[in-house]
């Protein structure tokens, strides 16, 4: 894999991090998901937005796979041992996708634990695959996942917490950043070649094509007016809110909890529109709207409100001349190589697109005379993300 050059530290650790994948595990991953008759995607925070993001693009694409989330109402059972046969029985195969840098996520954890017995006393094998990215091939879900699926190693972040200051944002990110955007571009890469039924070992190909357009988007993102006037918005003291449906709400949601961190530490509120938590917005407030389409109702209309409350709207949309870039202060627009049927890489894309945004914020916070020390994130991080 040809190795990319970003302006951007963290860039430059999630390309080649990804340039270190084991191919071989990455094959047995798209092995297992493509086998699968029903997939369940599983994390915690960021994990969780990231790994549902790339099941909800193989859940649309043609001959799509069959995506159950833990959190659904109609999900079997509270217990995923009693609920594992019964998805078997109604889909086939059965996945247990989880993201985790750790390897030591909670619920996860705990899920994975109940399948292993179901697996063990399961007749047939290869009926239930616990299939894991982590950064820890040695923690208790890498272990589950070599034994009883897949476990894919993908490198994090590798500074010490006591090495750890404000001045390292821009090298390593926020938190578990390179860890959530590389395992995104895996995930991709494999939901692509699922839908091309294409040899596995492509897959190193796709990540190399997916890296070359993410660099661009987010060097020109680091570069654009839209950058510079969003963080001249975001360091006055107001609440910012970010909206979005489906998988962009996702993407709002991972971002919401990078620049939360950021907000927070100066007094700030960062909020997810249709949370039960919101309050309404006032005026001197800020929007950031996500949205493929453009068009998106629901999100458009929270953009008229904020609009009529005196609100700043500021949008990421993957379509020229929509209707939510009409009704934004600014607007980015992202190119994708979408196509009806096929998984679309724009939420990939947009992940990627608002990681700068809290470490732009910290240069200018820092350039005004605040340190913003790395373990106040660290702690903010640890209950609320």
């Amino acid at each position: 894999m040809t190795l990319l050059k970003s302006s951007l530290g963290y860039m430059n650790h999630v390309i080649k991090n990804l340039s270190e994948i084991n191919i071989n595990q990455a094959a047995e991953l798209y092995r297992d998901l493509k086998s699968a008759g029903v997939i369940v995607p599983h994390g915690e925070g960021r994990s969780k937005g990231a790994v549902s993001i790339v099941c909800s693009e193989l859940a649309k694409m043609d001959r799509g796979k069959v995506i159950v989330d833990r959190g659904d109402v109609g999900f079997p059972d509270r217990r995923f041992d009693l609920a594992a046969p019964k998805l078997k029985q109604r889909f086939g195969r059965v996945s247990l996708l989880i993201l985790s840098g750790s390897g030591r996520s909670l619920m996860p954890l705990v899920d994975a634990q109940k399948l292993a017995l179901v697996i063990s006393r399961s007749e047939k094998m290869g009926d239930y695959t616990i299939d894991v990215v982590t950064s820890d091939p040695d923690s208790p879900l890498g272990k589950l996942g070599q034994k009883y699926g897949t476990c894919t190693f993908v490198k994090g972040r590798m500074v010490s917490e006591e090495e750890s200051s404000t001045s390292e944002f821009k090298q390593y990110g926020i938190l578990e950043d390179i860890f959530i955007l590389s395992s995104l571009v895996l995930l991709q890469a494999v939901a692509e070649c699922i839908y091309e039924d294409s040899d596995p070992l492509n897959i190193s190909v796709k990540i190399n094509q997916l890296l070359y357009e993410i660099n661009e988007v987010v060097e020109n993102v680091a570069q654009s007016d839209f950058m510079r006037t969003l963080i001249e918005l975001l360091e006055r003291r107001h609440t910012s809110f970010l909206a979005g449906l489906g998988s962009s709400q996702e993407v709002a949601k991972m971002t919401g909890v990078r620049l939360g961190h950021v907000k927070r530490a100066i007094g700030d509120q960062v909020y997810v529109a249709g949370d039960s938590n919101v309050p309404p917005p006032r005026a001197g407030d800020v929007l950031i709207a996500i949205s493929h389409s453009g068009e998106t109702e629901v999100v458009a209309s929270w953009c008229r409100t904020f609009k009529k409350m005196g609100g700043y709207v500021v949008s990421i949309v993957g379509a020229e001349g929509s209707t939510i870039g009409s009704l934004s202060d600014q607007t980015l627009y992202i190119p994708s190589r979408y196509s009806s049927g096929r998984p679309n890489d724009f939420y990939l894309k947009a992940a990627f697109a608002t990681s700068p945004i809290p470490l732009f914020l910290v240069d200018r916070l820092q350039e005004r005379g605040l340190k913003l020390p790395e373990y106040i994130l660290r702690w903010y991080h640890s209950i609320m993300a």
